[in-house]
């Protein structure tokens, strides 16, 4: 499943570096890999998590900026040695408007991306993950539940620099199809506790999104029917995506939702 929280949850850095400033001294040899194994183990651990989240897109074509805010949440369910069921729920409305313009959610075994624009709702399967791998088969699958060994096998990993405050991880694609869908990134991590607390990629075609999460908690507790599966509003309907386990697209930028 390429759209899911563990999906959403990313996003790039308050103070991130230009692109074209120059680049900060390299690390010492081994930061990275202590700061990955630190992350893993975090991330290994985090069964139930809330976020405010801001995303802005901004298409150099046009020279258009959209932004939108809104909230994630994630909860990880199953029994105890159990391959875990990852659900999920994200809201975005844009600025100005009352209503969600995007809406996702993930049941653990489905994904369900509401399209207003044709009054449905798209059931996408989910392939359920291995015994002990990623959460997410793809980019945004970096930033929750993707062992930190996998991480740097199929991405090109750097520390572009940490303070304070966060850890600044540089990541490009090593893969085809993962260079297809963007073309480089940037990771940020709190260093307290190794949530993300940004996202930044740049498309292919030179567009960019930024995904920010100025607050992200392990709440005690969400409501399970937050995940649970939709029903459609009279005029609206669910379309099951036929073709199997397939996944819908890897960046979490939907037809506008409900």
């Amino acid at each position: 499943m390429r759209t899911t929280l563990a999906a959403f949850a990313a996003l790039l850095a308050l103070v991130t570096d230009a692109p074209a400033q120059t680049p900060p001294p390299p690390p010492p040899p081994g930061v990275l890999a202590k700061h990955l194994a630190a992350w893993e183990a975090k991330m290994r651990d985090v069964n139930l998590l809330s976020a405010v989240i801001t995303r802005v897109d901004t298409d150099k074509v046009f020279k258009a900026t959209t932004k939108l805010s809104g909230y994630a949440l994630y909860m990880k369910s199953g029994a105890a040695g159990a391959v875990p069921l990852n659900k999920a729920r994200l809201e975005l409305t844009p600025d100005g408007k009352k209503e969600p313009s995007e809406k996702i959610i993930s049941t653990g075994t489905f994904l369900y991306l509401y399209v207003p624009s044709r009054k449905e709702i798209q059931q996408h399967p989910i392939e359920k993950p291995k015994e002990g791998g990623a959460l997410d088969d793809n980019f945004l699958g970096l930033v929750f539940g993707m062992k930190a060994k996998d991480a740097m096998d199929r991405y090109e990993l750097t520390l572009h620099k940490e303070d304070a405050h966060y850890v600044y991880v540089n990541v490009l694609p090593k893969r085809p199809a993962d260079k297809a869908e963007f073309k480089q990134a940037r990771l940020v991590l709190n260093k307290t506790n190794y949530l993300p607390r940004q996202l930044w990629f740049e498309a292919p075609n030179g567009n960019e999104t930024l995904w920010d999460l100025p607050r992200a908690e392990v709440p005690t507790r969400i409501d399970p029917r937050y995940f649970d599966a939709p029903r459609p509003d009279p005029g609206w309907k669910l379309v099951p995506v036929a073709g199997g386990p397939a996944a819908p697209p890897r960046v979490i930028r939907p037809s506008a939702g409900k």
